[in-house]
Order: C-alpha cells, then sequence, then structure tokens
C-alpha cells in the first residue's frame, strides 16, 4: 500500500494491513512537468492572456470538464469588486467557456478551453479556486498556491478529509459553499493572511514521483529475497 498521508496510512493500519506493507510518500505523483523549476516571465505572458501584469490573479479548476459554479464564482467575484482578475479553465466544456467569454468584468478574465499544461497557468497565477481534489491541490501547492475549496454534504465522501487537511496544514481556506468566495479571496488576499498562507504553501515538498519507483523497487527485492528462502 502506498499512501500520501498520515491520515491514509493510519487508515490502511484500521482495516488490518501491515506496518511493513504500507509506504508513505511526500504526496500524490503530479505529471514530470511539475517538478520541473518553472522559469517563466509572468507579467510578460499576463498581458499575453488578455490579463493586467500586477493584477492579483486566481487560477479557477473544477477537472476536465469544468464546472457551472465557475460562472457563479466570477460572477460574484466581479460583483464584489474584489479586484481580482482570473484564469478559468474550462476543460472540455465548450458551452462554459463560451458562457464566461460573454460575462461583462470589472478585472480581465483568461478563459481556457481543455489545457494539457496545466503547470503553466499555475505559475502565473497567486491563488487557486476549485473543488477539494487531491490533484489539483496537490498541483496548487507544488506552485505554493495558497488554495480555497468548498466543503459540505454535497462533496464526495473521498474528498473531504482533502479540505480538513487543507485547514489542518494552513494551506489555505475552506468554505462551506462558492456563495461566500468573496469575502473569502478578500480574507486570502489581507497582507498577513496572505503571507502566512504563502509561507505555509512553500514549505509544501512533494517528491512522490521520484520516491515511488524506489518504493516499488524494495517491494521487488523483498519479494526475490522471499523467493529464493522458499526454494532453498
Amino acid at each position: 500500500i502506498i499512501v500520501g498521508t498520515d491520515h491514509a496510512r493510519q487508515q490502511a493500519l484500521d482495516i488490518g494491513h501491515a506496518a511493513d506493507h504500507i509506504f508513505q510518500t511526500s504526496g500524490m505523483i503530479l505529471k514530470p512537468k511539475f517538478y520541473e523549476k518553472t522559469t517563466v516571465d509572468r507579467a510578460a505572458e499576463r498581458r499575453r492572456l488578455g490579463l493586467e501584469p500586477d493584477c492579483p490573479t486566481g487560477v479557477v479548476l473544477f477537472g476536465g470538464h469544468g464546472s457551472k459554479v465557475m460562472v457563479d464564482i466570477t460572477w460574484k467575484l466581479n460583483e464584489a469588486g474584489s479586484g481580482v482578475q482570473l484564469i478559468l479553465i474550462c476543460g472540455h466544456n465548450q458551452k462554459l467557456a463560451a458562457r464566461l467569454k460573454k460575462l461583462p468584468t470589472k478585472k480581465p478574465i483568461a478563459v481556457v478551453g481543455f489545457a494539457e499544461n496545466v503547470e503553466y497557468y499555475m505559475a502565473l497565477a497567486d491563488f487557486f479556486i476549485g473543488k477539494p481534489g487531491p490533484g489539483s491541490i496537490s498541483e496548487a501547492l507544488q506552485f505554493h498556491l495558497p488554495v480555497i475549496v468548498e466543503c459540505n454534504s454535497r462533496t464526495l465522501p473521498q474528498e473531504r478529509y482533502n479540505a480538513e487537511w487543507v485547514t489542518e496544514k494552513g494551506y489555505g481556506i475552506v468554505v462551506p459553499t462558492f456563495k461566500e468566495i468573496a469575502p473569502a479571496v478578500q480574507r486570502l488576499l489581507q497582507s498577513a493572511t496572505f503571507n502566512e498562507f504563502r509561507r505555509t504553501a512553500k514549505q509544501y515538498s512533494n517528491r512522490a514521483l521520484f520516491e515511488v519507483p524506489a518504493i516499488l523497487e524494495e517491494c521487488a527485492e523483498r519479494t526475490a529475497t522471499v523467493t529464493q528462502s522458499q526454494s532453498v
């Protein structure tokens, strides 16, 4: 059993797995590009996307097909005069992308379809908004982005602990509903609060991509040793 958190390790123990059969990594495996040092000219690339170079920027991501809640998030932040601009990754949802592009906003937004280079957009952002999925949270933290996620009775059971984890570790803000996104962003961007979240996010270090092969090698060596001993 390969796990990415203390909580998952304890779950494996609780259901009866032997401790020496459980291997803990520093997080989830991410695409190799998320482990590369990204050097982009943020100001220039933001301009290229039609964004302001120095405006607080959030990246909004809800999986490969987006979510209609992205419209609500964009509208509420605009209505509240939050002063942030957004990179909205809609995945394969072309109707959602078209709808977002028609929204009149005080600050610019960049609407993106399906993106194989999510790491590029993460590198241009200052914070992340999305569902508490383990992959998207891990990707955001790999770029030291504080996160804002939602958790309520409609949240998938397997994703609820992810929201608890965000709170426990101090990586961002969990809201009961994205109807409260405007005050959450306002709180996040308060100088002292943002600096603390950013400092904590920078301490996140995920090396799972390199740890798992070593774990598998150890498992193979153990199996070989057992096989040899049984054949003697």
